[in-house]
Parts: C-alpha cells; structure tokens; sequence
C-alpha cells in the first residue's frame, strides 16, 4: 500500500493532493484518456482576476503526478501524455479506505463512536449507512 499524506484544505475539505494537484488530477479526470500539457492548460477554470497557471508549472505538477503513480506517463512525439491511474471515484475510495483502515486498526472505538454520534443526529444519514449495512450483511452472507 502507498503511504499518502492526508491534509485538510482551507475549506475544510479533505484531500490527499496538494492544491495544485487537486486542479491539475480533476482537469485530467475531466477530459478523460490520455492528455497533453496544453489540454490540462485549456481545461484548468480560474477565478474572476486569477493569474493563469504557467505551462512550466502544469508540465511539473504532471510530472509530480507520474512520479506519485496517479498518472501514467508516456512519449508523444518531442512532449508527453498523461492519463490517471484510477477513476476519480476509485481514488477517493481509496483514499476513504486508507484513512478510516488506519483508524479502525489503531482507534478502532473512538472512531465507531463518532461515527455513531453523526449519525444520530441526522436520521437521512442514519437510514442510509442502515441500508449499505443491511446491502453488505447480505453480500458477506451470500459469500
């Protein structure tokens, strides 16, 4: 398993990329297949007064990207191509399942306890962790 940094952005929001490759992996995923330097540049959305971001420094966040194994990498003519290893919802249930799989194996009761109190408060949220309960009860059984 790939030991990832897990950080929290200025938002809130989880993350196990950087926010330079938060944009960079969300414009591949976007266009999807292999990809060039200039069609993640074309594809990259800025905010109103936004300086965009240098050629330079996408070819390097791509490269960064490669060298992690988020993204295959291969020649193109004189330039590069990329294309991500996973599907952006299999890397976030990759990233969820290293996270919470850390938890449950070093803080196994303080983590079913706070899960437990969120749900509480919420009874959508209740109903539905009670389905995808009840879905891979069913599943393990079936096995």
């Amino acid at each position: 398993m790939q030991s990832r940094i897990f950080r929290v952005d200025k938002a809130g929001a989880p993350s196990a990329l950087g926010p330079l490759e938060a944009r960079v992996m969300e414009a591949a995923w976007a266009l999807g297949g292999w990809v060039s330097v200039n069609d993640v540049c074309a594809q990259l959305q800025y905010k109103r007064g936004e300086k965009p971001l240098a050629y330079t420094t996408v070819k390097t966040v791509l490269q960064n990207l490669a060298d992690k194994r988020h993204l295959k990498k291969r020649a193109a003519g004189k330039a590069n191509v990329f294309r991500a290893v996973q599907s952006r919802e299999d890397f976030q249930s990759t990233v969820i399942g290293e996270v919470v799989g850390s938890l449950l194996r070093t803080q196994r009761n303080p983590l079913l306890a706070h899960i437990a109190g969120e749900l509480a408060a919420d009874d959508e949220s209740y109903a539905e962790f009670a389905r995808i309960l009840a879905e891979k009860r069913a599943q393990r059984d079936d096995a």
